[in-house]
């Protein structure tokens, strides 16, 4: 996996807590991260409002 800013190779970490389980991908060389499953939830968001023949109207912020 690259690194959106950096082309970087970016390695993917969970993180557990007491309320939920996150799972992250760092960049090793500048640090920059994303939450997966946030990332996961946008793109499911894009397929749902197409495959209804909406427009898609969801935006993912970096």
């Amino acid at each position: 996996m690259q690194c959106l800013k950096c082309r970087g190779f970016m390695m993917v970490e969970r993180h557990y807590t007491l309320i939920n389980r996150r799972i992250y991908a760092r960049c090793l060389n500048c640090g920059f991260w994303i939450d997966l499953a946030d990332l996961l939830r946008f793109f499911h968001k894009v397929i749902d409002s197409g495959s209804k023949g909406g427009k898609v109207r969801e935006s993912f912020m970096f």
